[in-house]
C-alpha cells in the first residue's frame, strides 16, 4: 500500500511540474510577444525539461530544477534587490518546489544517467537532492525575514529642535483641530518614552439602527469634536452623539431620520461647532489668534443654542442642534434645518448629499456637497453656499456657471448643473477672511469634451473665497482638464512656511497624484518651485487633454514614480505573469496617461491613490510635515456607447457622452494588487529644507489575502486604503489609524518607528483626536471605529468610540 501511494504521488508530482512548466512557457511566451521579459519563457522551458526527466526517472531532473532555482534567484535579485515583498512571487514557487524533489518518494525513484547494472542495488538518495532542499528552505526563511517592516531614512537629515508656538488651540473644536486643519495638539503628557503604556479606558458602542440596508455601504469616518469636556460625534447614518469626554457616558443622542433613497455610501466625517458668544467658529490657526472660551451651554450667551452643533446630512439638509441638549435650534432655518435642495433643480435620489462637515468661519456656515461620480452630464450643481450660522439664512453662493453673481438664482432658475463640486473638508483663515475650497472635476469624471470653459479654470483647484461675500479672491489649479477623477480630496492645510525671509502664511494642498503644492495663502503664489511638464495626450475621438500639467518639484513627490513591468506583483509567479502581460497591454505612459479605448489605460496613482480626505498633519514646533498616502493603480476603459447600451453595463455610465466606462483596481487573478507593496505609506518631511526625513509602510497583511480571505500574516505590507488622517503632538508622537488592518498606531514622529498599536473593534478609517480630560487631567486619545472603507465597499458593523490614556 505504501509503495502504491508513493508511486501515485511521484506521478502526480511529475504531472504537476509539467503542468506548471507548461503554464509558465505559455504565459511567458505571451509576455515576450508583448515586449516583456524573456525570463519566464526560458525558465519554464528548463523546468519543462526537468518534468520530462522526472518522468524518465533521471536524477538530472533535480539538477535542472536546481538550475531554475539558482537562475530565478539571480534574476530576482537583479530585478528587485533585497525587497522581501517584491521577491516573494518571483521565488516562492521554485523555492517550495525544489525541496519536494528531495522527498524519498521522489528522489528515491530517480536513477543516474548511467546505472551500474551489476550492483543490483536500489539507487540511493542523491546528495544533490538534500543540498538543493536545504538551500531552498533557507531562502524561504530569508524572504520571510525580509518581509519585516522597514523605515527608509534620508541620511543625516536632522529634525530641528522644538520651538514654542503661540496661539495654539485647546481641545478639538474643528475636524482638523484648528480652522486651518493642521491636526496638531500641543500636548506632551503622552510621549515617546511612555506611549507604550497606553491602555483602553472606555468604549462606547452604538448598534446601527435603520434605515441602513445591505445595498448601502456604511463607513464610519467621523472625526470627533472635543469642546469643554464633551465629545460630539456623528455616525454613518447621521445620528449625532454627545458623550462625556472623561468617561464616555452618553449625554444626548439625536437621530435626524435621514432619507437614504439612492445613497450608495453612507458616510459622516464629522460635525461643525458654532459659538454665538464669540460670533465665530474659532479665530485661530497655527501661529495666529485663539478660540472663544465659552463652555457648552453656559459660556458666552446663556440662551438656548448659544453654542450649536451643525451637520450636513445624507438627504441634503443642514441641521443645527443645541450643543447642551441636542434639540434642534428653532431660530435656524425652519425648525432647526435648512434644505440644501433649494434652487438645485431636479435631484435624482442619491445624486447630491453631504458627507463632510461644513466650515464655520466668522459666523458663516459654508458648505459644498457630494455629487455622485460618473452618472451623467448635467448632474446637480457643485455650488458652494454660505448661511448665517445662527439663523440659517442664505448669505451667498459661488456658482461657477454664473461668474460675478453670488445671490440665489432668479425663479424659476437653478444653480448651474454639472459644475465641479467640493465634497471634502474646507479650511479657513478668519484673519484674512478667506475660506479655501478644494474642488473636484465636472461630472462625469473620465470624459471632458462637454465641459463648459467657464468651469475649467476652477476644476481640481484650490479656490479662495471671501467669507462674507463669496467672491473669488484667487484660485490655483493642480490638475488641468481632469480626466482621472483626481479631485482634491485632502483638506487644504494652513501653516507658516519657513523661508529665508521669515515665516510666510502658507497653504499646503496634497493631491491624489501624491504631489504637495505649497502656496502663499494670501494670493495663491507658489512658495516652492513648480514647473510645467508635457504630459501624454489622448487619442480618443472628440476628446482633448491639456498639453502640460504643473509639478511642484520643490517638494518630495509621494506618487510612487512611474511603474515598470518589474513593479508587477502577485501571490505566485503565475498571477504575477498575468499582471505583467496586462501591464504591457494597457496604455500607460506614467502619470496623466489619459483614459483609452481598446484594452484601456492604467491610472497610477489612481483615483484611490495619493492623499485622501484625511489630509496631513503639521507639527509647527518642529516644522515637520507628516503625510499618509496611497499607491494603488486603477484601470480605466472607455467603451463607445451604442443604442443598446444600458447603465448597468458600466461602472460609470456617463450618460450624455459618447463613452461609458469600465473601471476598477488593477488586481491579480487571485484578488491581490498587481503592483508590488507597499500600498500605504507614511512619510515625514522637514519643511525647513523640504526633504524627506523618513518613510515607512503603514499596515500589516493580517486582514488581506487572495480572494478576499484574511491571511492572518503579521507582516507589514502597507495595507490599503489610507483614508483617515494623522494627528501629531508635542510629545513627538503621531497617532494614525487610516489603513485597512483595523489598528490605531503611535508612530515616533522623529524616526518613523512604530511605538504602540491596538487592534480596534472594527475599521480604523477615521482620524483620531487627542485632548486633556477635564476632571482627571489625563491626555486622552479617541478614535471612531466601525464599518470601514474596504476595496469591496463597506459593511454594517456597530460603531464604537474608543478612548485611550496612560495606564
Amino acid at each position: 500500500m505504501g509503495r502504491a501511494f508513493s508511486a501515485v504521488f511521484f506521478w502526480l508530482f511529475a504531472a504537476g511540474v509539467a503542468g506548471s512548466a507548461g503554464l509558465m512557457v505559455g504565459l511567458g511566451g505571451l509576455l515576450v510577444s508583448e515586449g516583456g521579459s524573456w525570463f519566464y519563457l526560458l525558465s519554464g522551458l528548463v523546468l519543462l525539461a526537468s518534468a520530462v526527466q522526472l518522468m524518465r526517472k533521471r536524477r538530472s531532473a533535480i539538477v535542472l530544477a536546481a538550475l531554475v532555482f539558482a537562475a530565478t534567484w539571480i534574476w530576482a535579485l537583479a530585478e528587485v534587490g533585497l525587497d522581501g515583498w517584491a521577491l516573494l512571487p518571483r521565488v516562492n514557487f521554485i523555492s517550495v518546489l525544489l525541496p519536494l524533489y528531495a522527498l524519498p518518494c521522489i528522489a528515491g525513484r530517480l536513477k543516474p544517467v548511467r546505472r551500474n547494472s551489476l550492483s543490483g542495488q536500489r539507487p540511493s538518495l542523491p546528495a544533490t537532492a538534500y543540498a538543493a532542499g536545504a538551500v531552498a528552505v533557507a531562502t524561504i526563511v530569508a524572504v520571510l525575514v525580509a518581509l519585516q517592516p522597514t523605515v527608509r531614512t534620508a541620511g543625516d537629515n536632522a529634525i530641528a529642535e522644538r520651538s514654542g508656538v503661540e496661539g495654539l488651540l485647546a481641545g478639538w473644536r474643528h475636524p482638523g483641530q484648528d480652522p486651518g486643519g493642521a491636526r496638531f495638539a500641543d500636548l506632551s503628557q503622552i510621549d515617546r518614552a511612555n506611549v507604550h503604556q497606553l491602555k483602553r479606558v472606555w468604549t462606547y458602542t452604538e448598534e446601527k439602527p435603520g434605515p441602513l440596508t445591505s445595498q448601502i455601504a456604511s463607513r464610519d469616518e467621523a472625526v470627533p469634536l472635543e469642546i469643554d469636556g464633551r465629545l460630539f460625534i456623528c455616525l454613518a447614518n447621521n445620528v449625532i452623539l454627545a458623550l462625556d469626554a472623561e468617561d464616555g457616558s452618553l449625554l444626548w443622542r439625536h437621530d435626524p431620520q435621514v432619507d437614504l433613497d439612492g445613497v450608495l455610501s453612507a458616510i459622516c466625517r464629522g460635525v461643525a461647532y458654532y459659538d454665538a458668544g464669540t460670533d465665530i467658529g474659532g479665530t485661530g490657526s497655527v501661529g495666529t489668534g485663539s478660540v472663544g472660551t465659552g463652555s457648552v451651554g453656559t459660556g458666552g450667551e446663556s440662551a438656548f443654542c448659544a453654542q450649536s452643533i451643525i451637520l450636513g446630512t445624507l438627504d441634503a439638509r443642514l441641521i443645527a442642534l443645541d450643543a447642551a441638549t441636542g434639540k434642534p435650534c428653532p431660530e435656524f432655518g425652519q425648525g432647526g434645518q435648512v434644505s440644501l435642495k433649494q434652487s438645485m433643480g431636479p435631484v435624482p435620489p442619491g445624486q447630491y448629499y453631504i458627507t463632510s462637515p461644513p466650515a464655520v468661519i466668522d459666523g458663516y456656515v459654508i458648505v459644498g456637497g457630494l455629487v455622485q461620480d460618473g452618472i451623467s452630464v448635467g448632474e446637480p450643481s457643485g455650488v458652494i453656499r454660505a448661511f448665517d450660522a445662527r439663523t440659517g439664512q442664505f448669505a451667498w453662493a459661488w456658482d461657477m456657471g454664473r461668474p460675478g453673481e453670488t445671490g440665489m438664482p432668479e425663479a424659476p432658475g437653478m444653480f448651474t448643473r454639472g459644475t465641479p463640486n467640493s465634497w471634502t473638508l474646507m479650511s479657513g483663515d478668519p484673519e484674512l477672511g478667506l475660506v479655501y475650497v478644494p474642488t473636484g472635476n465636472a461630472t462625469p469624471d473620465f470624459v471632458g469634451s462637454h465641459r463648459d470653459p467657464l468651469w475649467e479654470d476652477f476644476a481640481s483647484s484650490v479656490v479662495a473665497l471671501d467669507v462674507k461675500t463669496g467672491e473669488v479672491r484667487w484660485s490655483y489649479q493642480m490638475v488641468r482638464h481632469d480626466l482621472w477623477d483626481h479631485d482634491l480630496a485632502a483638506q487644504p492645510v494652513l501653516f507658516d512656511m519657513p523661508t529665508e525671509q521669515g515665516p510666510v502664511p502658507a497653504l499646503l494642498q496634497a493631491t491624489k497624484g501624491g504631489q504637495l503644492f505649497v502656496l502663499d495663502r494670501r494670493d495663491g503664489t507658489p512658495l516652492v518651485e513648480t514647473v510645467e511638464r508635457a504630459v501624454p495626450q489622448t487619442d480618443v475621438p472628440g476628446e482633448w487633454t491639456a498639453p502640460t500639467q504643473p509639478f511642484p518639484v520643490g517638494m518630495p513627490d509621494l506618487g510612487g514614480g512611474t511603474l515598470t513591468e518589474a513593479d508587477m506583483w502577485g501571490i505566485t509567479p503565475f498571477d504575477q505573469l498575468l499582471c505583467r502581460i496586462n501591464f504591457r497591454q494597457f496604455r500607460y505612459d506614467g502619470i496623466y496617461t489619459p483614459p483609452a479605448l481598446g484594452e484601456g489605460s492604467m491610472n497610477y496613482p489612481g483615483q484611490l491613490g495619493g492623499v485622501e480626505w484625511g489630509s496631513v498633519t503639521i507639527d509647527p514646533g518642529r516644522n515637520l510635515l507628516i503625510v499618509p498616502s496611497n499607491r494603488f493603480a486603477m484601470i480605466i476603459k472607455l467603451v463607445p456607447r451604442t443604442p443598446d447600451s444600458r447603465a448597468e453595463d458600466f461602472a460609470y455610465p456617463q450618460e450624455g457622452t459618447d463613452y461609458g466606462v469600465v473601471a476598477g483596481p488593477f488586481m491579480t487573478a487571485l484578488g491581490v494588487p498587481c503592483q508590488q507593496p507597499p500600498f500605504a505609506i507614511l512619510t515625514a518631511i522637514d519643511l525647513n529644507n523640504r526633504e524627506t526625513v523618513w518613510e515607512r509602510p503603514l499596515g500589516v497583511a493580517e486582514d488581506l489575502g487572495p480572494f478576499g480571505i484574511a491571511s492572518r500574516l503579521p507582516f507589514t505590507i502597507g495595507a490599503p486604503p489610507v483614508v483617515g488622517g494623522p494627528v501629531a503632538t508635542a510629545g513627538d508622537i503621531t497617532f494614525i489609524g487610516a489603513v485597512g488592518d483595523r489598528r490605531l498606531r503611535a508612530i515616533d514622529s522623529l524616526t518613523g518607528k512604530e511605538l504602540w498599536s491596538d487592534k480596534l473593534p472594527e475599521g480604523s478609517q477615521a482620524t483620531p483626536i487627542t485632548y486633556v480630560a477635564p476632571r482627571s487631567g489625563k491626555q486622552m486619545v479617541v478614535m471612531v471605529s466601525g464599518s470601514y472603507a474596504a476595496m469591496n465597499g463597506g459593511g454594517h458593523e456597530p460603531a464604537h468610540i474608543v478612548a485611550y490614556a496612560l495606564d
